[in-house]
């Protein structure tokens, strides 16, 4: 029989099947969310109001109840393992005593235990791994997993596999690539699997995607696809004890807002709809992160993996295109989550023109002309003013080089007001404040330059799509095509 017609028949016969599924074997969702650090020390309360923020969307969505097992930190032991900071709970005088001669670092912190409801076990990987054997039986053919990752992750720590990274589980162990993709392989190959990991070094998860994790043995014949804060070799941004939910921004703050129109605070945000279709996609929402995150992070999906290690850009006379293509032609390449991307990064990092991927370029890897020194870093102006205050109040009260004196104890206690209108009153103060607060909800270097990398990343993977299409590998183009169509469904 034709191969083709073959495979004509197969399709035509899967969806016979899917039509005429009886009620009963109805395809199911499961869940398993992977939630904390690895020691007390390292289980900031972030990590706990994602999974409670996860929870409280699966409530929202589906009507009736779903299975969403959960492993955080020690699990169930009633002892103190969750680190959390309260900056407010903390006397204004010694919040502004810290600011000033001393380090605001670890000001509010303190440890109680998680409250977290209906937590399987502890994130030990003996217990991870035993998930998935109990559930190999229960998790169908046509079912859904989601796995949900907000923890802390490491890079390999072998040179030779360096997208080998791991998840950072409770007692200093680890979770690796491998052994998740192990795991994985103990459930029924027809089970489409589908991640979401905010992890640091969490990009070598994609590699999930493989038979072993290993690219030379091809797609794993179970679907997989993932969504990721950042790659194998950089961190991620999210991690603190913050119990302040307004000051979080981490990929999935920003993915699950896309999903449900609504952030963690309950405020309505702009639904990426992109394709105008009525539906948000993990793509749109991944699409989204991209675009209006001001995180240190490059986040990536399994297709970006998927591209850079079966495509290549041309050269020369080569038929394939060139990384270097101008804008016109990459957007008309472009799918309307990207076109949406391109443009409103463009916006953001003031580029125009036709050679914006080269100005990107030329922005991130600058030219050093030679002889050319490079400038000493001079302290922000509020930095200056924060100092200059500080003079001022030592002139005023000497003890202050101390603050172990009693005077600085005293302006702690029954002399307070005098202490924070001397600060309130300095001529620098207002100043100071209004450049502190610009500060926040200004970029950083580091969140700026990796603005240009998403543009670029972008922009190359589109580049690329097309070459692997250039290059007529039917086979690669299958699976990517596979894997485009998983990450284009919904929650």
């Amino acid at each position: 029989m034709n191969q083709t017609f073959r495979r004509c028949i197969h399709s035509i016969l899967g969806i016979t099947f899917i039509l005429f599924l009886p009620a009963s074997v109805q395809a199911k969702n499961f869940f398993l969310t992977i939630g904390g650090g690895y020691l007390p020390s390292g289980n900031q309360a972030s990590l706990e109001r994602n999974v409670l923020y996860f929870q409280r969307i699966l409530g929202e969505r589906f009507d009736s109840e779903i299975q969403h097992d959960i492993y955080f930190a020690d699990g169930n032991d009633p002892g103190a393992d969750l680190q959390v900071m309260d900056r407010m709970s903390v006397p204004e005088p010694n919040r502004l005593m810290a600011e000033f001669f001393a380090t605001q670092r670890n000001l509010g912190l303190n440890y109680r235990n998680h409250d977290i409801a209906d937590v399987r076990d502890s994130t030990k990987p003996e217990n991870l791994k035993q998930w998935f054997k109990d559930k190999s039986g229960e998790i169908q053919a046509g079912d859904r997993l989601f796995i949900y990752v907000t923890s802390h992750g490491n890079g390999s720590s072998d040179k030779k596999q360096p997208y080998n990274t791991t998840i950072a589980t409770w007692g200093r162990t680890s979770l690796s690539v491998k052994e998740m993709s192990e795991s994985l392989d103990l459930l029924n190959d027809q089970v489409t699997v589908v991640v979401i990991m905010v992890q640091c070094h969490a990009g070598g998860f994609a590699r999930l995607m493989y038979r072993g994790a290993d690219p030379e043995q091809g797609v794993s014949p179970q679907p997989r696809v993932g969504f990721f804060a950042t790659v194998h070799d950089r961190p991620a941004a999210g991690c603190t004890p913050d119990i302040n939910e307004a000051n979080y921004a981490e990929y999935s703050s920003y993915f699950f807002a896309a999903l449900t129109g609504t952030d963690r605070l309950g405020q309505p945000v702009e639904k990426p709809d992109y394709d105008q279709d009525g539906v948000i996609s993990f793509d749109e929402a991944h699409a989204y992160v991209i675009l209006t995150a001001d995180t240190i992070d490059f986040p990536i999906k399994t297709s970006d993996i998927f591209l850079d290690e079966f495509s290549e850009f041309g050269e020369g006379e080569s038929d394939l295109l060139p990384n270097d293509l101008e804008y016109d032609q990459v957007l008309e390449l472009a799918t309307a989550s990207e076109k949406a991307i391109l443009a409103g990064l463009s916006e953001q990092l003031e580029l125009n023109g036709n050679d914006r991927l080269v100005d990107a370029y030329n922005f991130l890897h600058p030219e050093k002309k030679e002889g050319e020194k490079r400038k000493p870093r001079q302290p922000p102006e509020r930095e200056k003013l924060r100092m200059k205050i500080r003079e001022d109040l030592r002139r005023k009260w000497p003890e202050l080089s101390n603050l172990l004196n009693p005077t600085p104890i005293e302006l702690l206690t029954n002399r307070q007001d005098e202490f924070i209108q001397a600060i309130k009153e300095n001529e620098s103060y207002d100043r100071y404040t209004e450049l502190k607060e610009q500060a926040n909800t200004e970029l950083n270097d580091a969140e700026r330059k990796v603005k240009y990398d998403r543009f670029l990343r972008v922009a190359d993977h589109i580049i690329l799509r097309e070459n692997l299409k250039r290059k007529q590998a039917d086979d690669q183009l299958n699976s990517l095509n596979q894997i485009l169509e998983l990450e284009r469904s919904s929650l």
